[in-house]
C-alpha cells in the first residue's frame, strides 16, 4: 500500500466515524478562523523578522518579491474565503480542524515570505498549505454535497 493509499485510509476512517457538528454557531467558527489566522501570522512575522534578508538586496527586487507574495495572498485570501463559507454549514470537527490547520499554514507562510527571510522554505510551506486544503476537500462530504455532487 502507498504512502497515499494508507493516509486516504485513515482519514477515511476519521470522517466517517465522526458526526457532523450542528450549524448553530458558524459565526463563532468564522470568528474564531479570523483570530487563528492573523495570530499565526503575527507570531510568524514577528519570529522571522530577525532573519530578514530584504536589507542587502536592491530596492526594486524587494518591490518585487513583495508584490508576487502579494498575489499570494490573494490566492490565500481566495483559499480563506473558501475555508469561511464551508464553516458556515455542519461540518466534522476533524475535517474543521484540518482547514484551520492548513489555512494557518498558509498564512505563517505569507508572513514569512513578507519577511523575505527563506524564500524557498516560505514557498513550499505556503503551497503546501494550499495542497492541505486540497487533501482535507477530498474527505469532506459535506463540501462535496454542498458543491452539488
Amino acid at each position: 500500500m502507498s504512502m497515499y493509499g494508507s493516509l486516504t485510509s485513515v482519514l477515511d476512517r476519521a470522517v466517517d466515524r465522526s458526526p457532523p457538528e450542528t450549524a448553530e454557531r458558524p459565526l463563532a467558527r468564522r470568528v474564531a478562523l479570523v483570530v487563528a489566522i492573523a495570530a499565526t501570522a503575527a507570531v510568524t512575522a514577528v519570529v522571522t523578522a530577525p532573519f530578514s534578508a530584504a536589507g542587502g538586496m536592491d530596492t526594486d527586487l524587494v518591490r518585487l518579491l513583495h508584490a508576487m507574495v502579494g498575489i499570494k495572498g490573494i490566492i490565500a485570501l481566495a483559499a480563506a474565503a473558501l475555508v469561511s463559507w464551508r464553516f458556515g454549514h455542519p461540518i466534522a470537527r476533524p475535517v474543521a480542524i484540518g482547514y484551520g490547520a492548513a489555512i494557518c499554514v498558509s498564512a505563517a507562510a505569507l508572513a514569512w515570505l513578507w519577511t523575505l527571510a527563506s524564500i524557498p522554505l516560505g514557498s513550499l510551506c505556503f503551497y503546501g498549505g494550499l495542497a492541505g486544503l486540497i487533501l482535507v476537500g477530498r474527505f469532506d462530504s459535506g463540501l462535496s454535497a454542498r458543491l452539488g455532487r
